[in-house]
């Protein structure tokens, strides 16, 4: 039904709209909101927050579909490619005009004609792997690969004047660019990812390998910065094209759990992931963990190691609303949860008098007509 009454103020887009049941707390026509209390980290007072500080706020503004949470700001406002990232550089060839005029290479192909002389008619030479064109009359090859067509002409003319009076040489482009040619077959060959596209993995070293460049050095950078480089790299050898990369698949981003956990192990995150989130993953804490000294070690950018505190009793217990110790984990961050002071107290005396004096000295026990 379009245009209801009910419907008629909501926010439900135009192309969906119906008129959905009432509610019994009123949320959907707006009658009767709940009045709940609670914290917001980002209202005064400063700091961390009690629940003595609680005060109503807008904590159920429901509407259809979002169950699923409100559109978020981004994790990270850069992605910086780190090791292990997976990039894949697409090749696509362009029409744009080259300021320089083009220089010949090795592999292009030229037609030769003269007017004063018919023996020079059409004829098609190749550039020679050392970099020369071989031509009929001249005796020793002429270089070719560097030089634009004009200055091939004009040496050609210079060479040919020892034979013939007037040359007039004439030099038309048969095959050029012949280097782009050889980068596409060797994206396209058996051994590579087909079509115009090669993926490529960041080395530990921070490095990719690229066909007809080698490595290039990308850690750190965005993808528009890995575009601007390889790009500039590509250019100094190539003419005509450009290449494209896409972030087609990231590194792994774990974390490591360790101590008094139900489940301790290496954990993948897939998202931004607290400290509590993370031991939920490892299905709870046992029964004596120090939730109060929970340490996070870190490796720092230059790999030196950094650690903290955490307690985490209070919020685990309900009792903080706010907890300022809650903290976003970062990859290959290490989560220790110690046992309790009693915990380490009762393990140390089972330690000495089960496993060690009573193993040594096993009591036998005593009756009473044995103390008479």
């Amino acid at each position: 039904m379009v245009g209801c009454g009910t419907c008629g103020g909501s926010r439900i887009p135009a192309a969906v709209q119906m008129c959905p049941p009432q509610q019994p707390t009123g949320v959907t026509s707006g009658a009767c909101k709940p009045c709940i209390t609670g914290i917001d980290c980002a209202q005064d007072p400063r700091g961390e927050k009690r629940w003595g500080n609680a005060h109503t706020i807008d904590f159920e503004p429901l509407w259809h579909g979002e169950y699923i949470g409100p559109v978020r700001l981004p994790s990270l406002l850069d992605y910086r490619v780190r090791v292990n990232d997976e990039i894949t550089f697409t090749y696509i060839p362009n029409r744009q005009k080259t300021i320089e005029e083009y220089r010949l290479m090795v592999g292009d192909e030229v037609s030769l004609d003269s007017i004063s002389d018919a023996s020079i008619k059409q004829v098609r030479v190749p550039i020679q792997p050392d970099g020369t064109v071989i031509v009929p009359l001249l005796k020793n090859p002429i270089s070719a690969s560097g030089k634009t067509i004009q200055t091939l002409r004009k040496d050609l003319e210079v060479a040919y004047q020892q034979y013939i009076v007037a040359p007039a040489i004439d030099i038309l482009p048969v095959k050029v660019n012949t280097a782009v040619e050889d980068l596409k077959d060797a994206v396209n060959g058996p051994f590579a990812a087909g079509g115009r596209a090669r993926a490529a993995n960041v080395n530990p070293d921070g490095k990719v390998q690229l066909i007809g460049i080698g490595s290039v050095y990308v850690l750190g950078m965005t993808i528009e910065e890995v575009k601007r480089e390889v790009n500039l790299r590509y250019r100094e050898a190539y003419v005509g094209i450009d290449i494209e990369p896409t972030l087609t698949r990231t590194a792994n981003h774990v974390c490591f759990v360790f101590g008094e956990v139900n489940k301790p192990g290496r954990y993948e995150m897939d998202r931004p992931t607290t400290v509590t989130q993370m031991l939920a993953q490892a299905e709870g804490m046992r029964l004596g963990a120090n939730t109060r000294q929970i340490v996070v070690f870190r490796r720092a950018e230059d790999w030196r190691l950094i650690a903290t505190m955490l307690d985490l009793r209070g919020g685990h217990l309900g009792k903080r609303p706010n907890p300022s110790d809650e903290i976003w984990l970062r990859d290959n961050d290490l989560i220790i949860v110690p046992p309790t002071p009693i915990t380490r107290f009762n393990n140390g005396l089972q330690q000495i008098f089960t496993n060690g004096f009573y193993r040594v000295v096993p009591f036998q026990g005593a009756t009473i007509q044995d103390l008479r």
